[in-house]
């Protein structure tokens, strides 16, 4: 049953959230091809101009629109309009929670791989990945593929959104227990573990850094590769153990019971 559902709430969601996917991707290439033209004739590169700004502003949209829909589709299917059909369901509470997670996990991913696409369809080249690489080097030292940090960026960011998301449906669940000021609570609970969660980050990364003998100093900009990688691996593997923290404490709060007005 946990399959027609995640097939339900995917179906829903990507009914016009897929036009926000593949938009980037045209958008990219019309600004390439505007670009190219413009190096000769004024006119495109006007336009170019144009078409650029949009596809910036449609980037941002890709990156923040599945993360605030996740949490809104949750409280609306959950505690709002949606919540009469989808408590009579006949599925269990932890197969509605499984759902919820996986849709936003799936909707999270298909964002960041069109903004990956979009990027590297608007500027790849051999002199772009090369400035790219002149650049990194001024802030990384050592021996560290192009490849490796911009694959382990991408992770970091990905994990520590999909980290905020279960942050987001614990606190709602949890504060959606009380018969007034939910919002409110929701997000000071939001605000809280989050602040818990980026300060144990940044502990347990202290100590990961002093025990591989490198030294913590703001005197400098410049990373060297062994302490870039301590440093996002820390983040990643942090990221994730709260990721799994929260979907069981959701998963444990959804299973008492959900007070809805």
């Amino acid at each position: 049953m946990l399959g027609k559902l995640l097939k339900y709430d995917l179906k829903k969601n990507m009914r016009w959230l897929w036009i926000l996917f593949v938009s980037p991707l045209v958008l990219a290439g019309a600004s390439r091809g505007f670009a190219e033209l413009g190096k000769n004739i004024a006119f495109f590169k006007v336009v170019g101009i144009f078409f650029d700004s949009v596809f910036y502003a449609l980037l941002a949209n890709v990156l923040i629109h599945p993360f605030l829909r996740s949490f809104l589709n949750f409280t609306k299917s959950i505690y709002g309009d949606e919540s009469y059909l989808t408590h009579t369901l006949p599925v269990t509470k932890s197969q509605i929670i499984n759902s919820k997670f996986i849709t936003a996990f799936v909707e999270m991913v298909l964002g960041f791989v069109s903004i990956v696409l979009s990027l590297l369809i608007r500027f790849a080249s051999p002199a772009f990945f090369k400035t790219l690489k002149l650049l990194l080097s001024t802030l990384i030292v050592g021996n560290i593929s192009l490849f490796a940090v911009l694959s382990l960026v991408v992770v970091l960011i990905l994990v520590e959104f999909l980290m905020y998301i279960a942050i987001i449906f614990f606190s709602i669940i949890v504060a959606y227990r009380a018969k007034d000021k939910k919002a409110l609570k929701a997000f000071l609970l939001t605000a809280l573990m989050a602040f818990i969660a980026i300060t144990v980050l940044a502990i347990i990364m202290a100590i990961v850094l002093l025990i591989n003998g490198i030294e913590l100093s703001a005197a400098t900009l410049t990373f060297s590769a062994k302490m870039f990688n301590c440093m996002v691996l820390t983040g990643i593997i942090v990221y994730s153990l709260v990721i799994v923290l929260f979907y069981f404490l959701a998963k444990r709060e959804f299973n008492k019971g959900v007070n809805v007005d």
